[in-house]
């Protein structure tokens, strides 16, 4: 099952891209947050223009929703906190081929799925509380779709690798790798620290 795959083999990963984030530092506060919600917009556009390539053709992902949920609700908490997107896009290195492309959204596709936990969090620690409008919408991007819209695309991957190689596997594991470490360089991001 490649989805275990991608948790073993990543782990470590998504360790330094979670620490990187350090969103659950228990004195983050709004300049911070607001910096990270800049450097993932500026991360996820391209990195969907992408994803786009390889990804649009795929109904069973429904990935012009999942994009366009991501997107509006990063570009709505920016506003929400009174700050512009940044207009200059992230690094991001083209994606070779579909497999990595898979790999990819299996790194957006989670961080949805652990931005519950994050927005809980965020809400006492910011006092943002949870209504819309106060700059959480990124991290709870498909409402209370989030399972069902987890499990669809898991079940996607799964269905697609099963009809692919060990060069294909190998391609969503580099893939993810890759797109974790796409993460880590937003915690020095215009010197903005915790």
């Amino acid at each position: 099952m490649i989805l275990a795959q991608l948790k073993a083999e990543t782990r470590e990963a998504h360790a330094r891209a979670e620490a990187a984030l350090n969103l659950l530092a228990p004195d983050l506060g709004r300049a911070r947050y607001v910096h990270v919600l800049r450097g993932l917009h500026a991360l996820y556009v391209p990195l969907c223009v992408e994803l786009d390539r390889w990804l649009a053709g795929h109904a069973e992902l429904d990935w012009p929703a999942r994009r366009a949920a991501k997107l509006g609700a990063l570009a709505d908490d920016l506003r929400a906190l009174g700050t512009p997107p940044d207009t200059r896009p992230a690094p991001v290195p083209p994606l070779p081929d579909e497999a990595h492309a898979w790999g990819a959204l299996y790194v957006l596709e989670g961080a949805t799925l652990g931005g519950q936990l994050l927005r809980r969090h965020l809400a006492g620690q910011l006092d943002l509380g949870t209504e819309p409008g106060r700059g959480l919408a990124f991290f709870s991007s498909y409402g209370d779709q989030v399972g069902p819209r987890w499990k669809a695309f898991g079940a996607a991957l799964e269905g697609r690798c099963a009809r692919a190689d060990a060069a294909f596997h190998a391609g969503v594991l580099a893939g993810a790798a890759q797109t974790f470490s796409l993460f880590v360089p937003l915690a020095v991001r215009d010197g903005v620290s915790a």
